[in-house]
Order: C-alpha cells, then sequence, then structure tokens
C-alpha cells in the first residue's frame, strides 16, 4: 500500500501537516552531513545536529515511498535534539534538506533507509529473565535468572521494575544474582532489554516474568485526617507555688518519656513523627497524631488519627505516643495508658511506610512507651506500670503480635512501708539496650533524684553496670552497684531530671539532664543546671552545660563523631518561669567537657517553645522537632521542626492539602 505519511507534529511551536513533497534540488556550496543524525527508535526518529552554520535556518526532512511527508525543523544554535513521534514501524526513506532563510535550498544528501521500531517487532523478542523470592511488607529478597545466549538480537541485559513505597515507578537493569530491595509497593517485573541495532535510539524489552506482591493491601477504612498540623495544649492542674502550674503549655511533644517520637526511613527518605494533637485551638481534646515528612519534596504529609482519645474523654497528653519502624516497613505506633486504668495500644500501619491506614494489633498496661527494634530480635519496650507508683518494667516480642511476660527493672524502696518510684529514658546501641533512671523517694515524684544505669548485650537476659558488672534486677536499693550520680544524699538536695540518652563514638552511653534544689515553680526553685555524665571506658566523666529557669525545660542530645549538640529551650521565653522558652544549640567539641552556644533557634517569639525531640537517625532536613504554647494561659500551640543548620519550620495549623509546605520562619533582631 502507497500511503502517505500521516503527522501533525509541534516543533519549536510550529505545528508542520503532512504534505506530499516536491522536488527539490540543491543550491549552494556543499554541506558536512556528518553535523545531522538521524535515528530510528520506538516509533520515532530522533534528529541531532550541531553547529550548523548560521545562514541555515530550516532542516526539512522529506520521507518518501511508501509513507510521504515533509518535516520541517528550526534550527538553532550549537546542540540540539528534536524527536519525530508518531511514526509507523518499518523501514522510511528519508531525504534531508538545509534551508536558508529566503526559503533556498543550500544543501541536500541522498535519501536514508532509517528503520522505525514497534509493537510488532516488541512482540517477537523472547523471554529471557525469570524472577523468583519472596517480599515481606516493602522487604523483597530476590533471584533474577536468565538465559543470555541471545546476543544476536541485541540482547543486553535484565530491566527490573515496580513501584516504590513513595508511589514512584522505579526502573533498573540487574544481573542474573540475588538482590535485596527495601522500599516494595507493588508486583516486581523483570525483562530482557534489546538494542535492535547500535544506532537505534531506544531500548526494547522482551515477554515479562512478575513477582506477585501479596503484602500490598486494600484498606477496609482510611484513618481520620485533620486538615493542619494542631498540638495539645495541657495544665497539670497543680500549682507548684505563685509561679504558676508544676507544667503546662504546648505539650504535644510531651513527655521525654516517650521514645522515640520521631524516626528517619532512609528507604524512603521520609521522617516518620507522632505528636499529641487535638482537633482545634479551642478543644482540649487529644488526638494521637502520626505526621510525615518528605526529605525529597520538603513537605509534610496531612496528619492522620491514630487513636482518638478525646472521644474517651482523656485531654491528658501523658497519653501521647511514640513510634517505631520494623525491618519489613511497617510503621507502628504506641499511644501509651497513664496508670493502670487506661491500657496503652499498639497500631500497626496496613502497608509499609505508609500513614494513611492503621490497625489496632493488641493492648496491656503500658505508660510511657519506649520501643527499641532490632532486625534480628524484633521488639523490646521499656515502659511503666504503676504497680505501687512508678515502677519499672521490660518486654520482647518478634514480631510486634506476640509478647513476653513483662519483667520487673526497677522497685527502690527504703523500708517496708515506703514506695517505690522511677522514671526512665532509654536507648540501643547496635543491640546493646541502655536505660537510665532516676528514683522518688518513698513514691513522690516531686523528690526525683539520683541516676542509674543499665545495659544489656543479650537481649534482657542479664543487666550490668557499664563496666560490664552484673546487676540484679530488679534494683531494689538505692545504693546499687548501678548507681551512676547520688544527688538524694548531697549536702543540699537536688531533684534530677533526665532528658535523654545517646552514644559516643565508641558507643559509650552519655546522659542528659537537668538539676534543681527542689520541685518548685519560680526562683524558689533555685537554679536549674544542665549536665551532661558520660562513661568514658573506665569512669562516669560530668560536665556541666548551661542553666535555664524550670525543671521541665526538655531539650535533647545530637552526637555525631566529635560534635556532639544539644538542642534545648535554654533562652527565657515571653512567660520568664514557665515551662521552656526561647530555643538555643549549644555545641561541644571536645566529648562534652566544655560546651558553648552555637545557634539561637528562635527568638521574640510569640509564646514558649518546649520539649525538643531528637528523631532516632535524623536526617539533616527534619532534625529536631517540637511544639509552643503559652504556660499561663490556654492557647493554640503549633508544631515546629529544624533542619540541621538551624533553620525553623512551622508546620501549617490550617492546611487541607494532602502535602503541604511549611512555613520558614525569620525571627525579628
Amino acid at each position: 500500500m502507497n500511503a502517505k505519511l500521516s503527522l501533525s507534529i509541534l516543533i519549536c511551536g510550529t505545528l508542520l501537516l503532512s504534505c506530499k513533497p516536491e522536488p527539490m534540488e540543491p543550491v549552494g556550496a556543499e554541506f558536512d552531513w556528518s553535523r545531522i543524525s538521524l535515528q530510528g527508535g520506538r516509533e520515532r526518529i530522533v534528529c541531532e545536529w550541531d553547529s550548523i552554520p548560521e545562514d541555515i535556518v530550516l532542516l526539512r526532512l522529506s520521507f518518501s515511498g511508501d509513507y510521504e511527508g515533509i518535516v520541517d525543523i528550526p534550527v538553532q544554535k550549537g546542540f540540539c535534539e528534536k524527536e519525530i513521534a508518531g511514526l509507523p514501524e518499518g523501514t522510511l526513506k528519508v531525504q534531508r534538506y538545509c534551508i536558508d532563510s529566503e526559503g533556498e535550498i543550500i544543501s541536500s544528501e541522498e535519501s536514508l533507509d532509517i528503520r522505525v521500531y514497534g509493537p510488532r517487532y516488541e512482540s517477537g523478542l523472547p523471554r529471557t529473565a525469570s524472577i523468583s523470592g519472596t517480599i515481606h511488607g516493602a522487604v523483597a529478597d530476590l533471584k533474577v535468572s536468565g538465559n543470555e545466549s541471545v546476543a544476536e538480537k541485541g540482547f543486553l541485559g535484565n530491566y527490573l521494575n515496580y513501584t516504590n513505597c513513595r508511589g514512584e515507578a522505579v526502573s533498573m537493569e540487574v544481573a542474573n544474582k540475588s538482590i535485596v530491595l527495601e522500599d516494595v509497593a507493588s508486583d516486581i517485573v523483570v525483562r530482557g532489554m534489546f538494542l535492535p541495532q547500535a544506532d537505534c535510539c531506544d531500548m526494547f524489552y522482551g515477554k515479562a516474568d512478575t513477582l506477585r506482591n501479596t503484602c500490598i493491601r486494600k484498606p477496609s477504612v482510611l484513618n481520620a485526617t485533620i486538615d493542619g498540623y494542631r498540638g495539645i495544649w495541657f495544665d497539670l492542674g497543680q500549682a507548684a507555688s505563685d509561679y504558676g502550674s508544676k507544667y503546662s503549655g504546648g505539650l504535644g511533644t510531651y513527655t521525654m518519656k516517650h521514645i522515640p517520637m520521631a524516626i528517619y526511613a532512609p528507604a524512603v527518605d521520609r521522617t516518620y513523627f507522632v505528636y499529641g494533637g487535638t482537633l482545634s485551638a479551642t478543644k482540649k481534646y487529644l488526638l494521637c497524631m502520626i505526621g510525615c515528612y518528605d526529605h525529597r519534596t520538603g513537605l509534610l504529609q496531612k496528619p492522620r488519627v491514630v487513636m482518638d482519645k478525646g472521644a474517651l474523654g482523656v485531654i491528658d497528653p501523658h497519653d501521647d505516643p511514640t513510634v517505631q519502624i520494623d525491618r519489613d516497613g511497617y510503621v507502628w505506633v504506641f499511644v501509651s495508658g497513664r496508670g493502670n486504668v487506661r491500657y496503652g495500644k499498639r497500631y500497626r500501619s496496613v502497608n509499609p511506610y505508609d500513614i494513611t491506614a492503621f490497625e489496632l494489633i493488641n493492648e496491656s498496661i503500658m505508660a510511657y512507651p519506649q520501643v527499641m527494634y532490632e532486625k534480628e530480635k524484633g521488639f523490646f519496650l521499656f515502659f511503666t506500670r504503676y504497680d505501687g507508683v512508678r515502677q519499672l518494667f521490660y518486654q520482647t516480642s518478634p514480631d510486634g503480635v506476640e509478647w513476653s511476660e513483662h519483667k520487673q527493672l526497677a522497685n527502690i524502696r527504703e523500708g517496708s512501708e515506703s514506695k517505690s518510684g522511677h522514671y526512665q529514658i532509654s536507648n540501643i546501641c547496635g543491640s546493646k539496650l541502655c536505660t537510665a533512671f532516676n528514683r522518688h523517694i518513698n513514691g513522690n515524684v516531686d523528690t526525683r533524684t539520683n541516676i542509674y544505669y543499665l545495659q544489656s548485650t543479650d537481649w534482657g537476659q542479664t543487666w550490668t553496670t557499664a563496666d560490664l558488672k552484673p546487676v540484679s534486677v530488679p534494683v531494689t536499693t538505692w545504693d546499687s552497684n548501678c548507681l551512676v550520680r547520688d544527688y538524694q544524699h548531697t549536702t543540699e538536695t537536688h531533684n534530677c531530671y533526665i532528658k535523654d540518652l545517646n552514644f559516643d563514638s565508641e558507643g559509650n552511653p552519655v546522659i542528659l539532664y537537668l538539676t534543681s534544689k527542689n520541685h518548685l515553680t519560680g526562683p524558689n526553685g533555685g537554679i536549674r543546671q544542665w549536665h551532661v555524665i558520660r562513661w568514658t571506658g573506665s569512669e562516669w566523666e560530668e560536665s556541666l552545660v548551661t542553666q535555664s529557669r524550670h525543671c521541665y525545660d526538655s531539650g535533647s542530645l545530637w552526637i555525631e563523631g566529635d560534635i556532639w549538640y544539644i538542642i534545648a529551650p535554654t533562652d527565657p521565653g515571653p512567660t520568664y518561669w514557665g515551662a521552656g522558652g526561647e530555643v538555643v544549640r549549644w555545641k561541644s567539641t571536645d566529648k562534652g567537657r566544655s560546651w558553648v552556644r552555637d545557634l539561637t533557634l528562635t527568638k521574640d517569639s510569640p509564646a514558649n517553645h518546649t520539649y525538643m525531640r531528637r528523631p532516632w537517625g535524623a536526617d539533616d532536613g527534619f532534625y529536631s522537632f517540637w511544639a509552643d504554647g503559652d504556660p499561663d494561659k490556654f492557647t493554640q500551640s503549633n508544631l515546629y521542626f529544624c533542619d540541621r543548620d538551624g533553620n525553623v519550620f512551622r508546620m501549617p495549623y490550617e492546611d487541607s492539602s494532602e502535602w503541604m509546605t511549611p512555613v520558614k520562619i525569620t525571627y525579628t533582631k
């Protein structure tokens, strides 16, 4: 069949319609046609040229034979590439002409035969690759194998593609070998890659082999969303002095004993974080929320309600959640239950690295959940039970579903009639579990004092001091060999508030804490001092960082090799004696022995900033996050985060977008 080429092509803004070419004769000097190349591809031809003389303004391609048509391409300076798409499969005869500004043909070349490929060619390619393996959550353990004996057909290797947990299409060339993928959210397809001839501009693919993904589920119910990031405001209701409540204000990232509240997931380049939220600025109503920050786009995903505590009449951020991610990419949220009356709840995301839907897995008595995870062993949970007053316990689980019986860590009493009481801060270094805790004399939380330290390298089977001396648990005596710092028996009794536990470059524990004369607010509480105490490998070494004004001023410790940072509200805020203040970053370059003021992160703020939290595995873009609020009166509480450079961003309080832009904060000088 002698058909005209049916083309309607937009090139450089000019629409050129197909027509039957008229005979054209070249005029003028010879032209170096090696500067212009034509390559056939997938139902297209790609034209490339470089350094064409300025007097040439058009390159004309004339198709003849079975397919007829003319395409004029305006010439630009330098290297250019233009695609002529929608061409039929087969061999096309193409003649090239150079045309000047007067419309005259300067030069032409004899016609070329250009091969265009399409569905007929691709459907005839053989299956060269096969795929086998398993998919657990987002993790695929694969083996790709194939037949490489078809090199004469242009076989180049295997080509694998899937959709990742960010919703992006991922393609890669793979050899015949075993590979592991950690962000899979679809079936995985492998095909052979073929290049029909060396000058072809497109790759073609043989028949596919598919590994089905049965882990991805369509949730029956999506979790409720909130149009913005809205922190919970709370007042404990205990006046500690004429200077206000023992603590109050924006407590969305409260308490420091909820660990972790944020975690970075390298597989998807996102930070997942939880907080205590609310319905609106006028509601005292607790929502256990989860959000997500995408480091590639700089956007925040619309937050989801994991558990509606307000519906149960709860307004107390002691029931705030914590977050963890398992080896398969499932996001876990552990919701605290204060006392032994409100049970804690464990939720898991329906799909890996996805916050749109969660399902309740189980529940138990669980206050202040501190969730450790190790890929080979599973979950280790430090938590508190109110058996008596506040006692420390732990549990383990390989999968988050089946849990061991709880075991007690600490129950220090003085006398048979006395009560115990403890708060702990824990962390994990490799597979070494570590916890630092204080004691409450006779169970009175306002007398918290001393620092004790325990570690386990066998997943809680045995416990030791930092220098590997055995410790029997539960710890029951105040002078146990795991006592690190005795504040109870100093000349002037000190309260001790542990804020964070981290590790130096050798894996030695470093504890951040604050001391005060007592629990009172205002000047009667004495000087509040920030300290770090570190295990050097042979002894505990203590140093002073700075001072602040409130026992519940709370921040975190970052250790990056020889650079150590503390981000905390150590400057006065607008409510001078209230919890929190303005945010400062302190820096040490000598393993915590001395500290200097490094950055002022906030200044002239409308409300006190509180509870700076350290994401686990913190990435530069989402380095710390916290909340604000007025400690003296019920106000709106905003949520903030900063990057490693100290730039501060406010999370939008009102925004209905699925992905929302954080607001960079510029403070007045």
